[in-house]
């Protein structure tokens, strides 16, 4: 029977969990087009192209990477990478549960659309469930569960505030790159824009969205108003 040193244990330790060297030059480094297929969800189309996520949510100008789609829509799929993104893009609560009660600069409203619950509603706008639901038509009791699409749900407002608008050219990324990078939320934006999901395979140049900006409350007291 052989023993190995223990001086050789680290080393056989590291070069066991080392990552795998990835070989740029045998990567796919085409734009591919994928038609959503009935089931399909955004994790399951990332594992079948292998592409990150937030790769593909950036390239097809996506409000939200995880509304769901419809079968039969086209998606651009970007080329491969070393470090695909699965997480930049996305919306996770937050660890303090740190919510505003309203939203700072409006706007009044937010269209549902499908997969929308309160509960995502409300960390789009960065607000607490409980203000949304508070001023959901009827009322919810389940904050999970889905809402009916293309509802106009009554959004809660701090007084006084404000938010900057103007037109905006979505060349590239995803609401919450506009939303990090400008001062609103992705909600917000989504609100303006009721219509828009993601841009059209077909359109090149981007989608003309407007965008919020600056949102901001005009004071130390607000009050909620809806």
């Amino acid at each position: 029977m052989h023993f190995l040193s223990l001086a050789a244990l680290p080393f056989l330790v590291s070069a066991a969990t080392a990552a795998p060297t990835c070989n740029r030059s045998h990567l796919n480094s085409t734009v591919g087009l994928y038609t959503v297929q009935e089931g399909d969800t955004m994790a399951s189309v990332s594992n079948s192209v292998n592409r990150g996520i937030c790769d593909i949510a950036r390239l097809n100008r996506m409000a939200d990477a995880m509304i769901p789609f419809l079968t039969g829509e086209q998606l651009l799929i970007p080329p491969e990478t070393c470090t695909p993104d699965n997480s930049t893009c996305l919306l996770f609560p937050s660890n303090n549960n740190n919510y505003a009660d309203c939203v700072s600069g409006g706007p009044h409203t937010y269209n549902t659309m499908k997969g929308d619950t309160i509960r995502t509603i409300a960390l789009r706008l960065n607000i607490t469930v409980d203000a949304v639901s508070a001023t959901a038509q009827g009322g919810v009791s389940d904050p999970d569960a889905l809402v009916q699409v293309n509802n106009e749900l009554k959004v809660p407002q701090c007084s006084p505030s404000v938010c900057e608008v103007e037109p905006y050219q979505l060349i590239y990324g995803t609401y919450k790159d506009l939303a990090d990078k400008f001062g609103s939320t992705v909600g917000q934006i989504m609100a303006f824009n009721p219509t828009y999901n993601h841009s059209d395979v077909a359109r090149g140049e981007g989608a003309v969205i407007t965008l919020p900006k600056n949102c901001r409350n005009l004071g130390d007291n607000v009050t909620v108003i809806s």
